[in-house]
């Protein structure tokens, strides 16, 4: 049970420090660049955060299937 407890976590570090990332880049967005660009990256931040939802939920199915 310690190493599922402890991989949950980690899975959760890593989803902060994803997070952490795409929060970053839409911050970068804000800083003044072309409608282009900043539509570009705001798209990029939307498809990033759907593929790590989509990861996440998997891993927590994982999770539930193991409990």
């Amino acid at each position: 049970m310690k190493d599922r407890a402890n991989d949950i976590l980690v899975d959760y570090e890593g989803l902060c420090g994803q997070l952490t990332d795409v929060l970053e880049v839409l911050d970068f967005a804000t800083t003044g660049h072309s409608q282009a660009i900043t539509s570009s990256i705001v798209n990029t931040s939307i498809h990033a955060l759907q593929k790590i939802i989509a990861d996440h939920k998997e891993l927590a199915n994982e999770y539930r299937e193991g409990f």
